[in-house]
């Protein structure tokens, strides 16, 4: 299986003209990009699928993300995250935009997405090795799930500091 490639990036988000790879350590002061995308449904319910077994943070509840690969723009890799870990295909317009979020001691920069699907017609498709269930809870249902320890922590703390335009997005 190749290493995943990644461009690498500045604080600010400006690519640096070298590559990084995943599990390699990452220079201080260089990032790498990572979208996440909460899927909400007509109804307002998100879409939350379980990490497997031998992942990282394995069996924990998350939702669709995963680092940018070379040459994506962060738009590109929620599309093909969203489409590998549940089969749902949405377009660049499909995309709205919530923040972007830089950890002070973690080399990642944070580009989160809503997407907003109709649940009758879409087929969820789970991602072998990746995501093994999903689940839809209702908005204010996965406000007090994430507080639980079967949600992945991270997640939980970016939600929480946008918590409020989550919810200016999502109740509409």
């Amino acid at each position: 299986m190749a290493r995943e490639v990644w461009d690498a990036y500045d604080k600010d988000g400006n690519k640096l003209g070298f590559d990084l790879f995943r599990d390699e350590p990452i220079p201080e002061g260089v990032y790498n990009i990572v979208v996440e995308i909460y899927t909400i449904t007509e109804s307002n319910e998100v879409l939350v699928t379980q990490r497997h077994k031998n992942k990282l943070f394995a069996l924990k509840w998350e939702v669709t993300g995963g680092s940018v690969l070379k040459n994506e723009t962060p738009e590109q890799g929620a599309i093909r995250e969203l489409r590998e870990e549940t089969g749902i295909e949405v377009m660049n317009s499909d995309l709205n935009f919530v923040y972007s979020y830089n950890y002070k001691n973690f080399p990642s920069i944070y580009k989160c997405f809503i997407v907003f699907i109709n649940k009758e017609k879409t087929k969820i498709q789970l991602q072998d090795g990746e995501t093994i269930d999903y689940r839809y809870l209702p908005y204010n249902e996965f406000k007090q799930f994430i507080q639980t320890d079967d949600y992945v922590s991270l997640l939980r703390e970016r939600f929480y500091f946008h918590e409020e335009q989550f919810d200016t997005i999502i109740i509409r």
